[in-house]
């Protein structure tokens, strides 16, 4: 395990716990912490503070609050709308299936512990990767478009495939039974 800098632990962290929660790489995660400190006017090791609170499951009080929710909104929003990724040639969804639960289960150790650089940097790695694989900028819209191109939507709090009046965990094919979504799979908000 790397440990971080003293001087430094508290805002890395906080990148890092941003990272997580957003999702995004480390510099929008750096990016969100700046425009948060300015919009509320504070400094940013209370804003780092701040986030390491909200990753506790503390609320940020007053301004800090606010501009925490606004900068992680726009780092979700600042790339191009969702759509179905038909236009150019699709990665193969059994690998990015893959990537998507490596990605979830970077996202929880990332929260549990958030002083591990060695976490983080392979978080940041997936985010690239799945930003790559799915042709995005951000890596909020690249995890949308990859569970659209899997036909799932944890997003959503969904993740049975289909019309809603099948029974979930029964295939209309042969009778088989499929499996049964992943209820660790469910994304943050």
């Amino acid at each position: 395990m790397t440990e971080i800098p003293p001087q430094h632990a508290c805002a890395e962290q906080a990148v890092t716990v941003l990272m997580a929660v957003v999702p995004c790489g480390a510099e929008a995660a750096r990016r969100i912490l700046a425009a948060a400190a300015r919009s509320a006017d504070a400094g940013p090791r209370e804003t780092a503070e701040a986030v390491l609170a909200l990753a506790d499951g503390g609320t940020p009080r007053g301004p800090l609050r606010r501009a925490l929710a606004e900068a992680m909104d726009e780092a979700r929003s600042a790339g191009a709308p969702v759509t179905q990724p038909y236009t150019r040639l699709l990665p193969d969804p059994q690998a990015i299936a893959t990537l998507l639960k490596r990605h979830r289960g970077l996202r929880r150790r990332a929260l549990d512990a958030p002083h591990d650089l060695a976490v983080r940097s392979e978080l940041d790695d997936a985010t690239y990767t799945l930003c790559i694989l799915m042709g995005q900028r951000n890596a909020y819209t690249a995890l949308r478009s990859a569970e659209l191109l899997l036909g799932t939507e944890w997003w959503l709090g969904t993740g049975v495939r289909g019309r809603s009046d099948r029974r979930p965990g029964h295939s209309p094919l042969h009778g088989c039974r499929t499996r049964r979504p992943d209820t660790t799979g469910c994304d943050f908000p």
